[in-house]
């Protein structure tokens, strides 16, 4: 696998972000990256075939036909700038990128949410409603596990924030203590 440049797939985000902004599209443009995501997510060889010096053009655009027949002039000015620029090995890093700032500028906030037992919706619900407060977030989208090792209570992950109300913790902490 290629390494990926995350420097430029931040300034290619950007400017598709101001872009977007500027004509005010910004929903539609994420949503349809997003959809773009989607497909070379499910077929990572036509990235491949795509950056392949040895593949004609001819022969690229007619495997990218059936994406952007249908696409919006945004998508297919975005995939004409990742060919010219030879950038198909990051794009999914480069709608990564994109959905970062989008989400910034969204006040979305994601999450990863350990606990020791499934969670129910309406529990999900009230936590998500208690973490946007404490984070100021609009929106929070949270990525839930199941992790019995944390015997009971919950532990919380964001970029910046982490929340750890595990008995798994408290009980660590009261043998710490008795230890000094």
């Amino acid at each position: 696998m290629k390494s990926t440049n995350v420097t430029a797939a931040k300034k290619y985000a950007k400017a598709m972000f101001e872009v977007l902004t500027d004509s005010n599209n910004v929903e539609d443009g994420y949503a349809d990256l997003i959809e773009l995501r989607k497909i070379f997510a499910a077929n990572p060889k036509l990235i491949d075939i795509l950056d392949d010096m040895r593949v004609s053009d001819d022969k690229k655009k007619s495997l990218l036909a059936p994406i952007t027949q249908n696409a919006s002039d945004f998508i297919n000015n975005f995939l004409k700038v990742v060919a010219s620029y030879q950038r198909f090995p990051d794009i999914i890093t480069i709608i990564d990128q994109f959905q970062k700032l989008y989400e910034d500028d969204k006040k979305i906030v994601r999450a990863e949410v350990l606990s020791a037992t499934e969670l129910d919706d309406d529990q999900k619900d009230r936590l998500a409603k208690a973490f946007e407060k404490r984070v100021g977030a609009a929106k929070v989208i949270f990525d839930t596990k199941v992790d019995k090792s944390l015997i009971g209570g919950i532990v919380i992950k964001s970029s910046d924030v982490i929340i750890d109300g595990s008995v798994r913790t408290r009980i660590n902490k009261v043998k710490e203590l008795l230890l000094n």
